[in-house]
């Protein structure tokens, strides 16, 4: 599987092109020592809608180029490659299929400030900036419901079933 949110983070610390222009928009704090300053960039981007749009114009296509090269080392018959905001960048269309994983609007926050540390208002800054789940779904090829109640691995199964 392709994590398209760490490779982000490891182009922004390892690609000098990348950083150069990470450090042209955000200045040298964007970064302390070879380590991506989340917290400044965070404050910043998901403050100013035009600084957001820059830094994804910088990230989103070494990303997409990261995971073309990835496919072309694969063997397999079905990849998948998760991503945040792949309907909002319209990076779905190059997919064979789709699968949006969805939960409660609570359950995700607090699963969020759980594995990023990060507080409620952080969360829904973030949260903010992408669509919401109604809007995605009707651009989802199939819909998986994660919410401690349904069984995923059923829900899964049905969706590895639809592509044969």
């Amino acid at each position: 599987m392709f994590y398209s949110d760490q490779m982000a983070k490891e182009l922004m610390r390892t690609d000098y092109n990348v950083r150069r222009q990470i450090i042209e928009l955000f200045g040298v704090e964007a970064y302390c020592g070879d380590q991506l300053n989340t917290k400044h960039l965070a404050s910043l981007a998901f403050k100013d809608p035009v600084l957001l749009e820059k830094m994804n114009q910088i990230i989103h296509p070494a990303v997409r180029r990261s995971f073309d090269v990835w496919c072309e080392k694969q063997n397999k018959a079905i990849v998948f490659n998760e991503a945040a905001i792949l309907f909002e960048t319209g990076a779905y269309l190059k997919f064979d299929a789709t699968l949006l994983v969805t939960a409660p609007v609570e359950m995700r926050i607090k699963r969020s400030m759980t594995r990023d540390k990060s507080s409620r208002d952080e969360v829904m800054q973030r949260m903010n900036k992408q669509w919401s789940d109604e809007r995605k779904i009707p651009l989802a090829t199939f819909v998986l419901i994660n919410d401690d109640e349904t069984p995923v691995v059923k829900q899964l199964e049905d969706f590895l079933l639809t592509l044969n």
